[in-house]
C-alpha cells in the first residue's frame, strides 16, 4: 500500500509544520480533525490554502501536497 505524505504548515498558530501519513484518499476535513486531535491545537476556525486556491472541507488531500493553514479573524 502506497502511503501520501502531506505538509501541513500552520502559520501564527501552534503546532506549526506537520507532516502526515496517509493511506486512503482523505479529506481536508478528516485531515485536520486528526491535527487537531494529535496536536491539542485549540481554534478550529481556520482558512487552509493550497496551490493559491482555499480548501473547502470535502475536498481530497493528494500525496506531496503542501497546505498552509492561518487562524480566521474577523474584526471590523
Amino acid at each position: 500500500m502506497r502511503y501520501k505524505m502531506v505538509k501541513i504548515n500552520f502559520k501564527l498558530i501552534e503546532p506549526g509544520m506537520v507532516e502526515l501519513e496517509l493511506d486512503c484518499p482523505t479529506s481536508w476535513e478528516e485531515v485536520f480533525s486528526r491535527c487537531v486531535q494529535d496536536s491539542g491545537l485549540r481554534t478550529k476556525s481556520v482558512l487552509a490554502i493550497r496551490r493559491g486556491a482555499v480548501l473547502r472541507p470535502d475536498d481530497r488531500i493528494e500525496d506531496g501536497d503542501q497546505i498552509e493553514v492561518f487562524p480566521a479573524l474577523s474584526g471590523g
